[in-house]
């Protein structure tokens, strides 16, 4: 089988009229200078050039219409017939479809339709409900993860926030302000209000069970982002795991590599401080890294579209 590249200049001209423009055997004919006949035999040496060679119950004749087929070349009489005859015959089928395949980059989708038998119509539809079946079960698994890592996302958030506002922490007994020694300090707090919810997923092509959720929230006027994330192998000793505002490999911010990285379970739990300018960044991202110093993430795990937020 050969290409259309590869085909002669003739040939290949001949199959661009016809296909691209739509022209028929007498249009070119006439713009040759050529016989009909010549233009045909073209257009046809350069199908059999595309298609695959010797098909076992194939006729040379019967090839020859399923070419002024696929050429949109036939009245409506005979594109019936050959219709009709592609519907019966599994070769006549499988050239057409070898050659439709080849021409599709001159036709796009506008190449005549190729019938299937009843057997594949029955197969195709076989096909089809089990990928609806596999669809509804990965939805579910999705769902019920989904659950599992807000539930967990929000005894995350209200540690993590209290945290980065003050409301808890360590003592103060080596620094701070002296005229405060010895007095005590009630911080008032308030329930964190979240204001936005990013969802991240995995890049493309990469494993469907790496999932995460993160939340970004607000208490006593401060920021913080809690994040949970799944699916992610093991952290060690060359292998752990940060988490980014991300643009770019130029312009990109580690927010810091959680303290307590993935298990064998390949749960992720963090959250930190939401920098006043994350909303110059355009993803929120967790990476996997080998270096305790990384300027840009190594290798995006999960990520997922800052969204805007007010104030």
């Amino acid at each position: 089988m050969a290409s259309l590249d590869e085909l002669p200049p003739d040939q290949r001209a001949t199959l661009q009229l016809l296909l691209k423009q739509g022209r028929s055997y007498d249009e070119i004919a006439t713009l040759l200078k050529i016989e009909p006949r010549a233009v045909r035999e073209r257009a046809r040496a350069g199908l059999d050039a595309l298609g695959p060679e010797d098909v076992e119950g194939l006729a040379l004749d019967e090839q020859d219409d399923v070419a002024d087929y696929l050429l949109g070349q036939q009245s409506a009489s005979r594109r019936a017939a050959t219709r009709d005859f592609l519907a019966e015959s599994a070769a006549g089928r499988a050239w057409a479809r070898a050659v439709a395949g080849e021409l599709r980059p001159l036709a796009g989708d506008d190449l005549p339709e190729i019938p299937s038998d009843a057997a594949e119509v029955e197969q195709a539809f076989d096909a089809l409900d089990a990928r609806k079946e596999h669809h509804e079960r990965v939805q579910k698994s999705s769902k019920v993860g989904g659950a599992l890592l807000v539930g967990a996302l929000v005894i995350v958030l209200v540690a993590v926030v209290l945290l980065v506002t003050g409301a808890i922490g360590g003592d103060d007994d080596d620094g701070g302000d002296s005229a405060n020694v010895g007095k005590t300090t009630t911080t008032t707090t308030t329930t964190p209000k979240i204001e936005a919810q990013i969802n991240l997923t995995a890049p493309e092509g990469r494993s469907s069970k790496l999932q995460g959720v993160a939340q970004v929230a607000t208490q006593n006027n401060q920021r913080a982002v809690a994040l949970v994330a799944q699916g992610l192998p093991a952290a060690s000793e060359n292998r752990f795991y940060a988490v980014w505002l991300y643009s770019s490999p130029s312009k990109a911010r580690r927010l810091g590599f959680p303290e307590q990285q993935p298990t064998n379970e390949g749960t992720l739990q963090t959250g930190f401080e939401w920098p006043k300018d994350a909303a110059e960044f355009k993803e929120l991202v967790v990476s996997r890294e080998s270096s305790a110093e990384p300027k840009a993430p190594t290798r995006i795990e999960l990520r997922g579209a800052i969204p805007k937020l007010g104030g």
